[in-house]
């Protein structure tokens, strides 16, 4: 039996099921993702696109161009606007799906977060979470 962890927007057009276990999870505190999820940081769990299956037809998609001009792709709903997956130029082949949509949130075990120079002073991560000034070299997120 495949284990699948399932998630969607807040008006239930976009539904996703990823199956087996995620390559990371992890937290994102760059300006940006701040903006996108309208908190402190983003949660990003990542999949291998083949283990992720989405209905792309009902996203709407905002392009960034990352430094050195790879595109950042944030997806999110047309209908209610919920930031639902991110795709990334540099990294083609993994989905990194929203954790805020997440239907089971107990699922969400962020180990590492980026950009915590960019962070709010207030947010105190527990010790168990790797913190990263920046983006290392090498992380998959």
């Amino acid at each position: 039996m495949t284990d699948y962890l399932t998630g969607g927007c807040l008006c239930g057009t976009v539904r996703y099921r990823c199956s087996g276990e995620p390559i990371s999870q992890g937290l994102c505190q760059c300006e940006r993702c701040q903006k996108q999820s309208g908190s402190s940081f983003l949660i990003a769990v990542v999949y291998d696109e083949t283990a992720v299956e989405i209905d792309l037809s009902a996203l709407k998609t905002y392009t960034a161009n990352e430094i050195g001009g790879a595109a950042l792709n944030r997806h999110f709903c047309g209908n209610c606007g919920s930031a639902t997956m991110i795709t990334l130029d540099r990294y083609p082949h993994i989905r990194s799906m929203m954790g805020g949509t997440v239907d089971d949130k107990s699922r969400l075990k962020p180990t590492f977060s980026l950009w915590c120079a960019s962070g709010q002073p207030w947010l105190d991560l527990p010790a168990a979470i790797e913190q990263f000034p920046d983006y290392p070299d090498g992380l998959i997120a």
